[in-house]
């Protein structure tokens, strides 16, 4: 009789088997493990240089020197020409840089066979796979080796950084001799010998312990002296496998309590911890659950974008937000821009509520910084910068023409509030924070516009979206934005709510009439005669031509990095019909080079929401294997983690159908021919509703959080109600 084997179900599992040393980087970002507070990178706890080991910790935000970063391109798209002479660039300081540091590296284990050391490089590596359960957010590896004795040697590890306790990480490491009886040894240490990038170090050992099992460092951030602790408390086991349990406490404990913690934490045992991580993992996985019955790999794809999502939102987002690519890499140095207002925050307002609550906390705690920031480019208001962290001022690298240009971001941040005020039933959130931040940023914008004639204003000398056109007038994307800016704040000035904050900001009633004045007069890009939206003033005379085009070469063609006209269909759906925004899916199809990561899930996206299902499929297929294929050859700098949520709404929004409002959730479904069902879970004030499409019926569950019954309209036909604890089943 043939031995069981360990099933592996693609939907769930990813795995590499490789001995390559070249793709260590892009396997780093694809099996890092984070709780929202610590990051853990996929490298070898026996730590091979070349394994590039990292680990990070949310808000520990440090300056540095332009070599952390380097220079780009004189020639590329988005260096102002302005700032890249030697005299700009020689005022800049040793610190230019804002990053968080790589800190000491918690997970290392020396490994011994009959005396000698193990290396990655004097030995013979027979296997080395890695293996994500995505379901369960632990990382497998197999090791074996043949040393230079001849023997061979099995490696199993298994960690994970907790989801119940975000100050924690554990790994289990077991040896096992395979055809030899050498003595073997693991010992763990911590790892100090990490730097960022180009050998940075940006933190300095303040004290250090070594006991037996257990070590400990506290190191300080170079220019923030933000002090981390570090601890980790080993268990060994000795049997036919040697067995080493780490239990690892870090961030800003102080070093004797995370000695402490990580002694508390072994006390429990790692199959205790692990169901604790287990069941909190659980928790959250049921309110954002989302599946359908597509093909394997775009499951397994899109299983992964949502695990990293659930990963990337922890207690520090207050403070920190949520950085593109989460703490799994290096990217972008762990700062936040659109993405996370624009892509990721509606989808945490949708799964995870009360968290995404956090966000708004965030925003509003910089908003003076912000204040400042629009004084700094000769504007009023509040003025949201490009690219930040925990402190509130602009952070893009200094050479770079995407400071006062990106000025959609505003409006992106200023829409959290109001989605947020939308579709929960916290009235708080609007009158202590979001009515002073969005007339802050209205005041940006009326600033911010020309009036080139009477009754008439426009916004030039902006930077699309799309990044390939930096220089330009009039961008749709960026305009509509502004509008609805102007438009919400003249309506929010208005409520009584809203009392407080005018007093604070010292409102002038002559103000939000200017604002709803600019806004009804502000120029923005219609359809023409085909249908189709130029995408900025003279977008259409430019050349068709797209053969050689790249960050250097771009600025004269069509080409686009991703499509902001199509991303504009997301908030502003309802001005367009159907067959307009079909049209200029097509026509900006043909000219879109996906060099974003954001583009191909927005694509996707739009075409579900206006009927393009086959389109959309592929789409979404091609996003959900941005970085497991490494498409665009740059997930050795981390996962995308907003491409997880836009593809959340081609599949929710777009085939799902759902559009959520301040009074119904309406659905229209749109199920895929390709597809027989869609299941997702979502929340709308502060209700969980479950919904399970089939081609013939839709069956919507309404959780007990609180006693909102859920009116749901079908098909724009009447209201349903759904109550609390109820299911209805409803025909297609």
């Amino acid at each position: 009789m043939p031995h069981d084997v360990n099933s592996r179900d693609p939907r769930t599992h990813c795995w590499v088997q490789s001995t390559k040393r070249e793709l260590e980087g892009k396997l780093g970002s694809t099996f890092a493990l984070s709780n929202g507070y610590l990051g853990l990178r996929g490298s070898h706890e026996e730590m091979p240089p070349r394994g590039r080991p990292e680990f990070y910790i949310a808000g520990t935000f440090t300056g540095g020197p332009p070599s952390l970063l380097g220079f780009h391109d004189p020639d590329h798209i988005l260096t102002h020409p302005d700032r890249m002479t030697p005299e700009f660039l020689g005022r800049l300081s040793s610190a230019a840089v804002w990053t968080l540091p790589n800190l000491p590296n918690p997970t290392g284990v020396r490994l011994t066979v009959g005396g000698v050391e193990f290396s990655h490089d004097a030995s013979k590596i027979l296997s080395n796979e890695r293996l994500l359960e995505i379901d369960k957010a632990i990382l497998r590896r197999r090791l074996v080796f043949r040393d230079g004795a001849g023997r061979r040697t099995c490696v199993d590890s298994r960690r994970f950084v907790s989801l119940a306790d975000r100050n924690l990480v554990c790994l289990d490491y077991r040896v096992t001799p395979i055809d030899h009886d050498a003595a073997v040894e693991a010992v763990p240490f911590i790892n100090e010998a990490v730097a960022n990038t180009n050998g940075v170090m940006l933190w300095t050992s303040a004290r250090s312990l070594h006991d037996g099992l257990l070590n400990a460092v506290e190191c300080v951030t170079n220019d923030t002296r933000i002090t981390i602790s570090i601890a980790q408390q080993g268990v060994m086991q000795r049997g036919e496998s040697t067995v080493l349990t780490l239990f690892i406490a870090a961030g800003e404990l102080g070093l004797d309590a995370a000695v402490e913690h990580a002694r508390r934490a072994a006390g429990r045992g790692f199959e205790t911890l692990l169901a604790d991580h287990l069941a909190a993992l659980a928790r959250d996985a049921d309110g954002t659950r989302a599946s359908f019955d597509g093909d394997a790999a775009t499951v397994q794809g899109f299983n992964f974008g949502q695990l990293h999502l659930r990963m990337a939102l922890g207690p520090a987002a207050s403070r920190a937000g949520v950085p593109i690519k989460g703490l799994t890499g290096h990217g972008y140095r762990f700062l936040n821009f659109w993405d996370m207002d624009f892509h990721m925050f509606p989808y945490f307002l949708m799964t995870r509520p009360i968290e995404a609550r956090k966000l708004l906390e965030y925003r509003y705690g910089q908003l003076d910084a912000y204040r400042r920031n629009a004084r700094l480019w000769g504007a009023a208001g509040a003025q949201v910068p490009w690219e930040t962290s925990t402190r509130g001022s602009e952070e893009t690298a200094p050479w770079l023409c995407l400071q006062d240009r990106e000025i959609h971001i505003s409006a992106d941040a200023a829409r959290m509030f109001a989605l947020y005020d939308d579709l929960t039933p916290d009235r708080g959130a609007m009158a202590d924070m979001g009515a002073e931040f969005i007339m802050e940023t209205a005041r940006f914008y009326a600033s911010r516009v020309k009036q080139t004639a009477p009754g008439r204003y426009e916004l030039r000398d902006v930077g699309c979206p799309d990044q390939y056109h930096t220089f330009a007038d009039n961008n749709v994307f960026i305009s509509l934005m502004a509008r609805w800016n102007l438009q919400r704040a003249a309506a929010i000035a208005a409520e009584p709510r809203s009392e407080a904050a005018r007093r604070t900001i010292g409102l002038d009633p002559d103000e939000p009439r200017r604002w709803q004045e600019i806004a009804d007069n502000l120029y923005v890009i219609q359809p023409d005669g085909r249908g189709i939206i130029e995408e900025f003033d003279g977008f259409f005379g430019l050349s068709p031509d797209l053969d050689g085009i790249c960050e250097t070469w771009c600025r004269h063609s069509q080409a686009v990095k991703q499509p902001d006209v199509i991303a504009a269909f997301g908030p502003f759906e309802d001005l367009y019909s159907e067959e307009v925004r079909r049209r200029n899916w097509r026509f900006y199809a043909d000219r879109t080079l996906h060099g974003s990561s954001l583009s191909l899930p927005g694509m996707a996206y739009a075409a579900a929401r206006c009927g393009l299902n086959d389109e959309a499929l592929d789409y979404l297929h091609k996003s959900t294997r941005m970085d497991l294929d490494d498409v665009n050859l740059d997930t050795e700098r981390g996962v995308h983690v907003s491409g997880g949520a836009v593809q959340w709404y081609t599949v929710v929004f777009g085939f799902c159908g759902v559009t959520p409002r301040r009074d119904a959730l309406c659905v229209k479904p749109n199920l895929p021919r390709q597809w027989r069902w869609l299941r997702c879970t979502i929340h709308w004030q502060f209700q969980r509703v479950s919904l399970e499409l089939t081609r013939d019926s839709l069956a919507v569950s309404v959780g007990t959080l609180n006693d909102t019954a859920v009116p749901l309209r079908l098909n724009d036909a009447r209201l349903v109600l759904v109550e609390p604890g109820r299911t209805r089943t409803l025909r297609l």
